[in-house]
Parts: C-alpha cells; structure tokens; sequence
C-alpha cells in the first residue's frame, strides 16, 4: 500500500521523529456534559476522537509526531491517564505507534488494527475453519474483481514480476509463506483502494501459517492457481478469477486450523 507522507501544516520537518511537537489547538472537551453515572471509558473516547479529529485536519502521515500526553491533556484539559488510555485504544485500532520511552507516531502500518479486530473474533468467537474460508474467500474474489477493473499496466507488470519470483522459488524448493502473500498483496495493491489493501493485507497476515503448510505441501498446485489467477486478471475475466480463487480457497482451507 503506498502512502503518502505529508508534513503537518506549518511545522518545521525537524519536529518530525527528531523532538517534541509543539503543542496542538485541539478543542477543549465539555467535561459538564459528562455525568458521575458515565463510564470512564467515555472520557477516553471523547479523547480518542479529539485526537483523531486532529490528525485529519492535519492531514498527518506515517512518521509524524503527536503532541505528548502532557500537551494534549493540558489543551484539552482533562487528565493524563484518560489521554494515555485513548492513546493505547488508537494503537490497538492501528492508527499509532507507541515508541516507548520517545514519542507516539501515526502508524506506517495501519493493517495492525484490522489484524487485532480480526484475531479478537477469532479468539473470542470460536469461528469455524468453513467460516474463515468462506469470509477469506469472499474478500479476496471481491478485490481481485475490484483489481481487474482498477489495475494499470504498471500494476499488471509488477503482478507478471511477483508471479515469476514465485515461479522461480517453487522450482528451486525455496518459496514461502512470504512469496505467495507478496503475489496477493500486488493484487490488493492494484485495486487502489485504501480500505480493501489493509483488510486484505491484514487477512494475508493473519492466515500465514497455514499458507506457509500449504505451500510446503503442494507448491505446484499453489503456482497453477497463481498463474491461473493472473490469467484471469490480464484478461480481465471477472468470472474466471473468481472461479480461480475459490480453487486456490479450497486447497488452502484443508491446512488451516482456528
């Protein structure tokens, strides 16, 4: 997924990973408005979304500093302990990074938060291997669709040149988890879309070690379903794919384990 690293609005890039930001014009939060009988949670929340609404106005990008606990508790003017709970909720949804010890920035990998959503229901929810196959298989026939309308030239090279890699690498006995995973997030990656490559990148991510098993298995059968797969992409053959990724699902499935 490509991103965009941008410079908050009047900031000198010296303030960016190298010192403290300055402090932010953040709107102050009605603490009348919240009752004894709320939970804490909704302080923290009111919090979580006074900072979100910050870094957009902002238009903040990968690497970019936010203000510390104390600058932000003080603008806001509530106490450090409801910051540092919404600043742990925003780490866990993916949006930052916390670096302990130096600063808080806005993450380069945001595909953290669909994984922690993603493994919570797994854990929480006992989910069927039919599930995840099924749920698995619906995200990927909608993006590799989404692919064949979207994707450019260059995004059908940089596919050609992922598929070869693991051409390569199932002939030499070398090919991993990583290779076949590469291949599908330049497929999320031609879609264009933003929401779709951190869904699809994270559900990658999350299903590695039973790609990696699968592969070990049978690698000849993971390369026909690639080549199969980029055929269909390149013909723009929207049935074909998804015929394509539901044979490849179903070698998949018979390795994964919840």
């Amino acid at each position: 997924m490509s991103s965009r690293r941008k410079g908050r609005e009047g900031a000198p890039s010296s303030q960016r990973e190298n010192g403290p930001a300055a402090a932010p014009a953040i709107e102050v939060i009605d603490l009348e408005s919240i009752t004894p009988s709320q939970p804490r949670k909704t302080l923290s929340r009111q919090v979580l979304e006074s900072i979100e609404q910050w870094i957009l106005e902002r238009k903040l990008g990968p690497g970019d500093i936010l203000p510390t606990e104390v600058q932000i508790a003080e603008e806001l003017q509530v106490s450090k302990s409801s910051v540092r709970e919404a600043i742990k909720m925003l780490e866990v949804l993916g949006v930052v990074e916390i670096r302990r010890g130096l600063c808080t920035v806005i993450s380069a990998n945001p595909e953290q938060g669909y994984m922690n959503v993603l493994l919570s229901h797994f854990y929480l929810n006992s989910g069927t291997p039919q599930e995840a196959r099924a749920f698995r298989n619906t995200i990927e026939v909608a993006y590799t669709c989404l692919a064949i309308e979207e994707a450019t030239d260059a995004d059908l090279e940089a596919l050609r040149s992922c598929l070869e890699e693991f051409r390569r690498k199932v002939r030499d006995g070398s090919v991993t988890a990583a290779d076949d995973i590469a291949f599908h997030n330049q497929i999320l990656e031609s879609t264009h879309n933003s929401f779709l490559i951190g869904l699809g990148k994270a559900l990658n991510a999350l299903f590695r070690n039973s790609i990696e098993l699968s592969l070990h298995q049978n690698p000849q059968t993971a390369l026909a379903d690639h080549e199969a797969i980029y055929q269909a992409i390149i013909q723009r053959n929207k049935g074909a794919a998804s015929d394509a990724v539901r044979r490849s699902a179903e070698g998949w499935a018979n390795f994964l384990s919840l």
